[in-house]
C-alpha cells in the first residue's frame, strides 16, 4: 500500500451486474456508512480478502493479464452478503474483467474517502 494525503491506497473490486434489458443494478449506500452514506452506488463494490478458501488474491502478474479468479470469488462471495444473490447464480465464466483503475475521491465530510485500485 501507498499512503497520501487522500488515503491508503488499497485493492478493491466493482461490479456491475445488468439484466437482459441492459439495465444497471444500482444500489443506495446505507445511512450508516462512513463513506458516502446514502449515495447511490454500482451494484457491489468490496475488497479481497486475505488468508481464506478459494483465494481471493490475484499476483499481480496476473491482475496486468486479466487472470483474475480471485477477484471472480470475492465478487461471488459479496453479491452473496450484500445483495442476497446465491453465489451458484454467477459462473467465473460469466464475470468479465475490464480494467484496472486508480481513483481517490475524498467523502463529503471532509474526514473519509476511498482511495483504490480497482
Amino acid at each position: 500500500p501507498i499512503s497520501s494525503g487522500d488515503g491508503l491506497l488499497h485493492r478493491a473490486f466493482s461490479v456491475f451486474v445488468f439484466d437482459s434489458a441492459d439495465r444497471l443494478l444500482l444500489q443506495r449506500r446505507a445511512d450508516c456508512k462512513i463513506t458516502f452514506p446514502n449515495c447511490w452506488t454500482n451494484t457491489c463494490c468490496s475488497h479481497p480478502v486475505t488468508g481464506i478458501e478459494p483465494s481471493e488474491v490475484d499476483d499481480a502478474s496476473n491482475v496486468v493479464l486479466g487472470q483474475v479468479p480471485g477477484i471472480k470469488w470475492a465478487a461471488r462471495r459479496k453479491l452473496e452478503h450484500e445483495l442476497g444473490i446465491p453465489i451458484d447464480t454467477f459462473d467465473h465464466e460469466d464475470l468479465k474483467f475490464l480494467t484496472r483503475i486508480l481513483y481517490c475521491a475524498p467523502s463529503d465530510d471532509g474526514v473519509w474517502g476511498e482511495h483504490r485500485q480497482l
